[in-house]
């Protein structure tokens, strides 16, 4: 098992910038999180594929910097703003493949809107994201996020029946304790379909979003729960890097996962 760290760790430090500080650090597996539109031109894409390759890097998943806005853009009800957006979904899922990663992560629409959104509606758009994405050999992604509709256990149930084999999911610690979920709740329901998992460590209910190895939680047990329903995917440490030296603060969890593996 190995266990990566994203780029989003180091923002707003320049997105090749990070992949270095990941690499330096000496991760083997790493999520670029795309930060603007110049950043998924191949001359760019390639440059970062080509320090990721002689660094024995792989990047396993990317995250479009439009996740902001998908709940308009993407999720929203004017066709002709759809129509104009997909180009740049086109775009990151190419950007995927360039770098070799498997996986593009979805935040898709909040939960609370002006304007109720219906389930249906939601899952078509959703496919058509994954078509896009199937047709450039990567997988989309839907990540349970707080204060959007995938935040609720009930609705990414909802999603895996629309969807079938074509739901997979992206699932995050910090995301779950920030919606109210014990984590492990979401972990059993889904486990089967989770694809790839962003970590971080929290002490439950007073702080979030910590760095691994300085909560409480149970690492062994997300471990064997997923390894036992036949996962195969990787984690990746994904914290925000306000008010912490995020360098110093990965390197002593990569010492807290080595001596924990």
């Amino acid at each position: 098992m190995n266990i990566g760290a994203s780029t989003a760790c180091f923002y707003p430090l320049e997105t090749e910038k990070a992949l270095q500080e990941v690499i330096d650090l000496g991760f083997k597996k790493t999520e670029i999180f795309f930060n603007t539109s110049s950043e998924l031109e191949p001359g760019f894409v390639n440059a970062m594929k080509k320090n990721a390759d002689e660094n024995g890097v792989e990047v396993v998943s990317i995250h479009p910097f439009s996740s902001a806005i998908e709940n308009m853009c993407i999720f929203g009800e004017y066709q002709r703003r759809f129509d104009d957006f997909v180009p740049l979904y086109q775009k990151h899922f190419q950007a995927a493949a360039l770098l070799g990663a498997k996986y593009v992560v979805i935040h898709g629409a909040r939960d609370k809107r002006k304007i109720p959104l219906d389930d249906d509606f939601y899952f078509e758009r959703f496919m058509q994201l994954v078509e896009l994405g199937k047709a450039e050999g990567v997988t989309v992604c839907q990540e349970n996020v707080h204060i959007f509709k995938s935040q609720h256990i009930d609705f990414m149930k909802r999603m895996r029946a629309a969807l079938k084999s074509d739901f997979h999911m992206v699932f995050d610690i910090k995301q779950s304790v920030r919606a109210g979920y014990n984590p492990f709740d979401f972990l059993e329901e889904m486990k089967n379909e989770i694809v790839h998992v962003h970590i971080s460590d929290n002490l439950l209910p007073e702080a979030d979003c910590l760095p691994p190895g300085k909560g409480n939680f149970d690492f062994k047990r997300l471990f064997n729960t997923l390894e036992n329903a036949g996962y195969k995917g990787d984690y990746v440490i994904e914290i925000y890097s306000k008010g912490l030296d995020v360098r110093t603060e990965l390197e002593q969890s990569k010492r807290f996962f080595d001596n924990l593996l």
